[in-house]
């Protein structure tokens, strides 16, 4: 019998995504509220599957997109990160 993977989906808004470096190799830090203003999971299609990824707005313009097994850290929580 094959094995069965199990999905759960994450329900808790995400306020801080990083992904471990840009072309130049500094890490890359999403922060809600200071760098942009919705970080988001979504799913795209893939060619055997649906892939998982998290996509980052500023207002109405979306400025970055990436699979969610590139990001090397995601915080969750209820609002916007207090200093």
């Amino acid at each position: 019998m094959p094995m069965q993977s199990e999905s759960h989906t994450v329900k808790q808004p995400i306020v801080s995504v990083q992904l471990p470096c840009d072309e130049h190799g500094n890490p890359m830090d999403y922060l809600l509220g200071r760098n942009c203003t919705l970080i988001e999971a979504c799913e795209k299609n893939g060619e055997y599957c649906m892939i998982p990824y998290i996509r980052v707005w500023d207002g109405e313009s979306c400025i970055a997109e990436f699979s969610q097994h590139k990001a090397s850290f995601v915080r969750f929580g209820s609002s916007e990160l207090q200093e």
